[in-house]
């Protein structure tokens, strides 16, 4: 496969273009083969399946046939150095303008399973910054049994959003903001954000509050990771290595003579062997 992005040499230092009903326009390299991929990409949002597709009609191409051996094996390294373990994708590799089939296959995700943030659905979108903060606290604490503080104030920052909170939140809210500012540098708290001030420290009460909230992420955490990991263990035994298949006719159709999948040239004896 080229790559229009990775070789900008002479012979590919500009990109043709096809006009196709089903694409749009597909862009490839001068010299190449035009070819499509696309990506259904399954995994596991609030232990519910969720589904998207992504498609690449952009910068790549092949020069033979002989070249998409190595197209399924970069999707595949792809796949397992990107995507969790709980994580099937399912490729299609097209060849536009042609009667050829698309070549179909199955990866799945190799990378260790984290825990998930917890937040109301509906909510506000956690900032960035702050998410890689939080991953920073669990692995100062990767023995915990319960939420982190962080945790919990991303989640009340998010369900702030869906309506306000009671008395007793608000102020468990605010407090958290400020340890957080103060842990980001903050050395004192003026003007606008004078009011800070008055949340230096909650009353039994919000502390058994927040300790209730912070339990709670913490179970509807393990909830999520213990079904993606098992969704993990049944791809693995569903899904070894992937699958490679095609609909179309000749060399290879999956029926034990060693020809490899149609779509894909058969390697030989001594290739086999590498």
């Amino acid at each position: 496969m080229t790559s229009y992005r990775r070789r900008a040499g002479k012979q590919y230092s500009r990109l043709e273009s096809i006009k196709t009903r089903r694409w749009g326009v597909v862009k490839y390299p001068r010299g190449t083969k035009p070819i499509v991929i696309e990506a259904r990409i399954e995994g596991m949002l609030n232990r519910r399946p969720t589904v998207h597709t992504i498609v690449i009609k952009e910068g790549i191409g092949i020069t033979k046939e002989a070249d998409i051996p190595a197209v399924i094996k970069l999707l595949q390294e792809k796949a397992k150095n990107e995507l969790p373990a709980d994580t099937k994708a399912e490729f299609s590799i097209h060849f536009p303008k042609t009667r050829k089939k698309p070549v179909e296959f199955v990866a799945i995700g190799g990378q260790p399973l984290e825990p998930r943030l917890v937040v109301p659905s509906g909510g506000f979108d956690i900032p960035e910054d702050l998410r890689e903060d939080i991953k920073k606290e669990w692995r100062k604490h990767p023995n915990r049994k319960t939420a982190t503080d962080l945790e919990a104030m991303a989640h009340l920052m998010s369900a702030s959003a869906i309506g306000p909170l009671d008395t007793e939140h608000t102020r468990i809210y605010l407090y958290l903001a400020r340890k957080y500012l103060k842990s980001k540098g903050w050395k004192s708290f003026k003007g606008s954000m004078a009011f800070l001030n008055e949340y230096k420290s909650l009353s039994e009460n919000e502390k058994r509050l927040l300790q209730r909230l912070k339990d709670h992420i913490w179970k509807e955490q393990q909830k999520d990771l213990a079904a993606r990991r098992k969704r993990a263990r049944q791809l693995a035994k569903t899904c070894p290595g992937g699958k490679i298949r095609s609909g179309g006719k000749g060399l290879g159709l999956g029926r034990g003579r060693g020809k490899g999948p149609i779509g894909v040239p058969a390697m030989n004896k001594g290739e086999r062997k590498r």
